[in-house]
């Protein structure tokens, strides 16, 4: 059997006995995405329907229109789809859940593959020229509707760490403010907006903070680690196509043995070869190592000693709204946040701010939560000088990835990568099978020859069982290769 006949055959394979569950598409994936649709498809008009009728309303509503803009927060992708006539955006909201794509056909050059049950949107453009493009969207989550959908779920999610308009000082605010674990609040998406269980392993780690450390306990030096990690590994994700965590600069041995990770999904740390334990955290695994160096503990402060202790914890009062010695809307704005604001006081001051010059921000319905109310004129006093929420919400795009979808497809192939961990979401069933058996581009083959030499460099006196770093004796061995599934 050839090798690229073996590739395609575990790429492939459907042996459910050794399949993985699939892992949600996380951020930098949908980043990918919204930046190939701005450089290929954006100023393009659209023919539109649903393959599976499962959006019929939506496509209906989209068909015709240009696409003017996307963006991606988090997990979610927006698709703004404009008019001559009717000026009105209608916005398509987009999650793609656990085995998504949005792939991209360049008709006639890339032949178009059949529809699947899965497509919920087909657009084709609407051209003269021989040359067009086709996509194919699968997702979890399709929903259409006017600005307030995208502004409403925009104000409910909170700091993407890959867009330019995140704002750590009010992720910070909210943090501390909080009981639950850092390790649950950064699976929260309306804390951290984009990574998954994946990131949440990895950046603990890098940060060198326990996942069990409550939110209330987080001091400011961990939370900078934590923000640090999370911008630039969810950075590395969107540039490599793949959730590369061990950079080859800082652990040069860990990553010369091919590693990808540190802890997640492993029984041994990659870099201190201590134990890695794992537990429940919400109906996701959790990870952690235990060794102590790498991620050590915090004391925790136990319940009981405070309530046995005869000395009265004082802590500064925290005003409610008083009727008897009323204070102005803007004083309690200025001294306490949104927060200590009513629902009609937060909807008057989110209008007064609209109307002076932020045209680009809808008013949340009533029926919204406060919450919602709250974060969305957090985002609008946060955006100085007023007018530049428009901005904010368009946030800057980032530049083009440094690897494309084929090649990414081709890594994660040859380096044994389970579809079930993370697949690439830019690309079709067809498109990923036909990418590893071309030849990778220069950039690819560059990064690979790289690799091999970093691999040549460590010879048998750096592979000694004194060192942790590189013990790999204690490493649990697979009996049998994991087969990869592949579903549309």
């Amino acid at each position: 059997m050839g090798a690229v006949t073996l590739l395609i055959f575990l790429f492939i394979s459907t042996n459910s006995s050794n399949a993985l569950t699939l892992n949600m598409v996380e951020g930098h994936s949908v980043h990918r995405i919204a930046s190939r649709f701005r450089t290929t498809l954006v100023g393009r008009k659209f023919a539109a329907t649903s393959p599976n009728s499962r959006f019929t309303d939506g496509a209906s509503a989209v068909d015709g229109r240009t696409l003017s803009r996307m963006e991606a927060v988090g997990k979610n992708l927006f698709a703004f789809f404009s008019d001559d006539v009717d000026k009105d955006e209608v916005v398509v909201h987009v999650h793609f859940g656990m085995s998504g794509a949005w792939a991209v056909f360049n008709s006639p050059v890339e032949e178009e593959p059949e529809v699947k049950s899965t497509t919920r949107l087909r657009l084709e453009e609407i051209t003269s020229s021989k040359s067009k493009y086709i996509t194919h969207l699968s997702a979890m989550t399709v929903q259409h509707g006017d600005l307030s959908l995208y502004s409403t779920k925009k104000a409910s999610l909170g700091e993407d760490p890959l867009r330019s308009d995140a704002n750590p000082n009010l992720l910070y605010d909210k943090i501390i403010k909080s009981k639950k674990s850092i390790g649950a609040l950064i699976m929260d998406q309306s804390y951290f907006s984009g990574p998954g269980n994946i990131y949440r392993a990895e950046i603990l780690f890098l940060a060198g903070v326990y996942p069990t450390v409550p939110g209330v306990e987080l001091d400011r030096g961990s939370f900078d680690r934590i923000w640090d990690a999370s911008v630039k590994l969810l950075r590395r994700g969107y540039d490599s196509g793949s959730i590369l965590t061990v950079d080859p600069n800082v652990d040069p041995l860990v990553a010369a043995r091919g590693e990808r990770r540190y802890i997640y999904n492993k029984s041994t740390c990659a870099r201190c070869g201590g134990r890695v334990s794992s537990w429940d955290m919400s109906g996701r695994t959790c990870y952690a190592c235990e060794s102590g160096k790498c991620q050590p503990k915090m004391k925790q402060i136990k319940a009981e000693s405070a309530a046995s202790s005869n000395t009265v914890q004082k802590q500064q009062h925290v005003p409610f709204i008083s009727h008897c010695a009323p204070t102005t809307l803007q004083q309690r704005l200025e001294q306490y946040g949104a927060q200590k604001l009513t629902i009609a006081e937060l909807r008057s001051v989110i209008e007064e701010m609209i109307a002076s010059g932020n045209s680009g921000v809808v008013l949340p319905p009533k029926s919204a939560k406060k919450s919602i109310h709250v974060d969305l004129l957090n985002i609008l006093l946060s955006a100085k000088p007023p007018g530049t929420v428009t901005e904010a919400a368009a946030s800057k795009p980032l530049p083009p990835p440094l690897i494309s979808a084929q090649d990414a497809a081709r890594e994660k192939a040859t380096s044994g990568e389970n579809r079930a961990v993370e697949h690439v979401a830019e690309l079709s069933r067809e498109q990923a099978i036909k990418a590893i058996s071309v030849t990778p581009s220069s950039i690819a083959s560059q990064q690979n020859k790289r690799k091999q030499v970093k691999k040549a460099k460590v010879n048998s006196d750096d592979l000694t069982p004194n060192s942790p770093t590189v013990d790999v004796s204690k490493r649990r061995r697979r009996s049998s290769p994991r087969r990869l599934t592949y579903e549309a």
